[in-house]
């Protein structure tokens, strides 16, 4: 690796590595580390970072080209190198009005827009109860992330999710729904994507035994696709089919057609605003200097814990039950756009790139694998995210999620000494022998590190901008790790095999494959020849 700024960082980690992590926030203090943006505040100061770690972080930024990479991105130029293309979803929050691709998706969004409201109002010709989304990946993780944040703002239908290939999952969406009032819509940019093209075809069964017409039946379908042959032979009329550009990527395209259940459901106004947040945190990051851009700050700094640090995961912990669906989404977004191999920079490869990305609502993981976080022996950066509104109207038990947030950070911090545990167990009457083998057991060593993003709110605009701001970062920190974060190529060839592996277990010629694939697919094969 060519990049002079790297051996710098390397000193810092190993340095910063011996010092207790109490002590450096008790050295350093807060002041700085606190990064504020559109709708939300970035909490740091618990993390084993100082000034010095952060100026040679700042010089990785300036070698790197970042501010010139985001310069590259808001103007529409390509940035998908092994592509050829531009990362555009940003423009499907209001921006880039100068940039000629972006009015094509903005006559798009229009139509969309036109769409929800005519489904919205009962102008299909039935009263949509409820909705039945069905794609995968990118065409389903924000959708459903934004449903849970959302839906007590919305007035409109229910909307049901379905991604698995799984036949259970389909059954389970229309459980109890009456065909008469469901609308549904599949989400595909190809329209052969295995696991959504089943799903597409159990809804045109199911309506079809329900109904019978084949008009009724076409009158409840619609589809996101950059395929509308195939939607219409699916049996989505043409006037309710909506594209999907090439521009913008899955796991970023929730901002787009992709969106359109949640613009029936949640209402023009809802969605308005869910945009309007994004666009106040794209401004924000196109703007601000990189000194105070919080998608480069945070994007550095996963490049330090990740790649200096090496801490191979991190643990997204929600104090809200309506983000429970985030360590999900950023799942792919973060994994998929930056879990990659491959230099695309001058200066070549940070490695490893990317951490395992995985979490929970975080007062349901403090009963399950905190323990593992408290007393374990393998380390995770952790990242809470909470808001000040949290508990809605219920101010007594939004304390109380508050309360634990803080409380789990500041535990991860200082730890308990074995010492302490003793004095505890003493106070309580416990006898001496006993408290100090009790105690070794509840020692905890401390001295890990956390980040919490505090929200002002769960409003349609905070979470707007919280997701754009997750955008920004995994951008960000794929072009300090020196990677494309806009393609996936692992993903594409592990659906071609999967491809040639159903007909090989259909039609039989698994010669070729490795051993254990084609043990495999001869006991699926004699499983499925009856």
């Amino acid at each position: 690796m060519a990049l002079s700024a790297w051996r710098p960082i390397e000193a810092e980690a190993r340095r910063i590595a011996t010092e207790s992590l109490a002590d450096i926030v008790a050295r350093r203090g807060v002041d700085g580390f606190v990064w504020r943006g559109p709708h939300l505040e970035v909490d740091v100061s618990r993390q084993r970072i100082d000034s010095a770690v952060l100026s040679v972080l700042a010089k990785l930024v300036i070698e790197r080209g970042l501010d010139a990479k985001l310069a590259d991105l808001f103007a529409g130029r390509i940035v998908n190198a092994s592509e050829d293309r531009p990362a555009l979803h940003w423009a499907l929050r209001g921006g880039g009005g100068e940039i000629p691709a972006v009015a094509r998706m903005q006559r798009e969004a229009a139509r969309v827009s036109a769409f929800a409201a005519i489904a919205a109002s009962g102008g299909l010709g039935f009263d949509v109860k409820t909705i039945v989304h069905i794609g995968i990946g990118g065409s389903d993780l924000g959708p459903r992330l934004v449903w849970d944040a959302l839906r007590a703002y919305g007035s409109g239908p229910e909307i049901r999710f379905c991604a698995n290939v799984d036949p259970d999952d389909f059954r389970e969406a229309v459980t109890g729904l009456d065909p008469s009032t469901t609308l549904f819509i599949v989400v595909s940019k190809s329209f052969k994507t295995p696991e959504t093209a089943s799903n597409a075809r159990l809804a045109h069964i199911w309506l079809a035994e329900k109904l019978g017409d084949r008009a009724e039946v076409e009158a409840r379908l619609a589809a996101v696709s950059s395929a509308p042959d195939r939607a219409q032979d699916w049996g989505a009329p043409a006037a309710r089919i909506f594209a999907m550009d090439e521009a913008v990527g899955g796991r970023y395209s929730v901002w787009s057609s992709v969106g359109l259940s949640l613009q029936i459901a949640l209402g023009a106004d809802v969605w308005r605003r869910f945009l309007a947040g994004a666009a106040e945190m794209d401004s924000h990051v196109r703007d601000a200097p990189m000194e105070g851009n919080l998608a480069a700050r945070l994007g550095a700094l996963d490049v330090w814990l990740h790649s200096a640090l090496n801490l191979p995961t991190r643990t997204v912990l929600a104090y809200a039950h309506r983000l429970r669906r985030l360590p999900d989404f950023l799942q792919q977004l973060e994994m998929e756009s930056n879990g990659k191999s491959v230099a695309d920079a001058p200066g070549g490869l940070i490695a490893p790139t990317a951490p395992v990305v995985w979490g929970s609502v975080g007062t349901l993981g403090q009963h399950s694998f905190h323990q593992l976080l408290h007393q374990g022996m393998r380390d995770t950066a952790v990242e809470f995210v909470a808001s000040l509104d949290a508990g809605g109207r219920d101010r007594a038990r939004g304390r109380a999620l508050l309360a634990n947030a803080f409380g789990q950070g500041e535990a991860f911090l200082v730890g308990r000494s074995a010492a302490s545990a003793e004095a505890t167990l003493l106070a309580s009457g416990m006898e001496a022998d006993a408290a100090r083998e009790q105690a070794r057991h509840m020692h905890m060593p401390g001295g890990r590190g956390s980040t919490t993003i505090l929200l002002d709110d769960l409003s349609p605009e905070s979470v707007g901008a919280l997701l754009a701001l997750y955008e920004h970062r995994t951008f960000a920190a794929g072009v300090l790790w020196g990677v494309n974060p806009f393609d996936q190529w692992g993903v594409e060839r592990g659906k071609v095999l999967a491809e040639e592996i159903e007909l090989a277990i259909r039609d039989g010629g698994s010669e070729g494959r490795d051993p254990t694939t084609m043990r495999l697919i001869e006991r699926a094969r004699d499983k499925f020849a009856g």
